[in-house]
């Protein structure tokens, strides 16, 4: 049996950047390898994005319509990028939307239907990765530390700088990971509200100022305050996050320049020790204004390291790749001390033999 796997790895994050498709090489000696082959983000039709957007508000029917048209676009494009770069995967690992993420009533939703992937690509699927882990008590995130421990080496952190900023913290005898603060996605609804998709380098976050109070009132938010295994979803962000920035109807500039400090000085706190080695990825990396936030609060003489495009924009995707890929060994592909459940599972639904 060979020991070389050709996988390509599907990522939608919650920012609703577009998808993500990775197609990635894989080896198994003693240690794992892995390679970015090819890798291309596709962009949301406005009517699609427009509806993942509002998808926590619809209707039980229209949420399956959804499903089926995500799932409908995902495997079209699967389609054209596998012809595009004559490429032969043996199967499709796909994260899909976050509708809900609740492990306080144990529920959590990915949309992107994997029938309808396989029914146009006609390869295995592999999808669902969250749930079974919270239905067994785990926080069903974060789920990428099972590809940062055993795809990566020589690191102290890995920060993502998604939707939501999520932090992995590895050392010789322990390991963790969970979400530290809301970072994209409140940084692109601001962004909406002035007819724009996103911050360009923080431009905008630069030329406002801080506003005290509001920077005092979210860093005062519980959430903070909790222990690891925790995670945030839109639920809690509708909650906590949004009526807390535009409540008193301050500049949206401000806005943007106190979430960013925000987001760096909370990203700060969670970084214990000095010198540390730290990789940071997602599309926060080229927001240079955050950036330079974060290393302004960093008085520790940390590392950070942002590396090529090809893993700053589609670690994530690599790593549901690599997921799918031991999903399909049958191995443990979610570390359960880091989401909370009890459970050693390999996790994920398969979908496949189209005869």
């Amino acid at each position: 049996m060979s020991n070389i796997f050709k996988i390509i790895g599907i990522m939608s994050g919650t920012s609703l950047d577009g998808i993500d498709i990775a197609h990635c090489t894989f080896k198994e000696t003693r240690n794992w390898t892995y390679k970015i082959d090819k890798a291309i983000t596709i962009q949301y039709p406005k009517k699609l994005k427009n509806k993942l957007k509002s998808s926590i508000e619809l209707s039980g029917y229209d949420l399956i319509k959804l499903d089926h048209s995500l799932g409908e676009f995902i495997g079209l494009e699967i389609n054209k990028f596998i012809k595009y770069n004559n490429l032969n995967p043996e199967l499709i690992s796909s994260h899909g939307h976050t509708v809900f993420h609740n492990p306080k009533e144990k529920i959590g939703l990915q949309i992107g239907n994997a029938n309808k992937i396989l029914s146009i690509v006609k390869l295995p699927v592999i999808n669902n990765f969250r749930e079974l882990d919270i239905i067994l008590g785990g926080q069903g995130a974060p789920l990428v530390p099972i590809g940062e421990k055993l795809l990566f080496k020589g690191y102290n952190y890995f920060i993502n700088l998604g939707g939501i900023l999520n932090l992995t913290k590895i050392d010789s005898s322990n390991m963790y990971a969970y979400d530290v603060v809301a970072s994209n996605l409140v940084l692109n609804n601001i962004s909406n509200k002035l007819n724009l998709e996103y911050d360009h380098k923080g431009e905008i976050a630069r030329n406002g100022k801080l506003i005290p109070k509001l920077f005092d009132k979210l860093n005062s938010i519980e959430y903070y305050k909790k222990n690891y295994p925790k995670t945030i979803g839109i639920e809690w962000i509708n909650k906590n996050i949004y009526p807390t920035i535009y409540k008193l109807n301050y500049n949206l500039k401000d806005v943007m320049n106190t979430f960013s400090n925000h987001i760096a000085y909370q990203l700060i706190k969670n970084i214990n020790g000095e010198k540390n080695k730290i990789l940071v990825t997602g599309g926060g990396a080229y927001n240079e204004y955050l950036i330079e936030k974060i290393k302004l609060y960093d008085n520790n003489k940390n590392e950070w390291i942002i590396p090529n495009d090809n893993l700053v924009n589609y670690k994530e995707a690599l790593i549901f790749a690599f997921m799918g890929l031991l999903k399909k060994m049958n191995k443990q592909n979610i570390l359960n001390d880091v989401t909370g459940s009890k459970f050693k599972i390999s996790a994920g639904n398969t979908f496949e033999n189209i005869l």
